[in-house]
């Protein structure tokens, strides 16, 4: 046992440092198109959980999933710290489902939220474009 030891301990080391250097280079951030269909069929689907839901539990499934669809995707660089806040604001909201109607979410920059909203009209899952721009995006 005595001489296992280090053996076990130089395998766990190896198994560190194998985790330390993953070799597989970053995911490529997606297009403005691609971030808006994940954003607005989650917000679409939050919508519908609120005027459906019989549960706040309900709604904090909704917000999860919302939080893990996020979670897959890399934004494009200059959405990265909006990307980080709202994924925050989101989970915020998971132990408060309903805190979102009542708490402003976090936006990007005024040039970026201009580019996005001139966009969400030709982005067939952004039904009801109103995120980026229009009332909620103002506030």
């Amino acid at each position: 046992m005595a001489r296992s030891l280090p053996v076990l301990l130089l395998a766990a080391l190896l198994g560190l440092l194998a985790l330390a250097c993953d070799d597989e280079p970053p995911p490529d951030p997606v297009a403005d198109e691609e971030y808006l269909a994940v954003m607005c069929v989650n917000l679409d689907r939050f919508s519908d959980a609120v005027m459906e839901a019989t549960a706040e539990a309900e709604i904090a499934e909704v917000i999860e999933g919302f939080i893990e669809e996020l979670e897959a995707v890399e934004p494009p660089a200059d959405l990265r710290d909006f990307h980080e806040a709202f994924i925050e604001y989101l989970e915020e909201a998971v132990d408060d489902p309903t805190s979102p109607l009542v708490l402003a979410p976090p936006l990007p920059d005024d040039d970026v939220r201009e580019r996005l909203a001139d966009k969400e009209r030709s982005v067939e899952e952004c039904r009801e474009p109103t995120f980026f721009n229009g009332s909620q995006a103002d506030q």
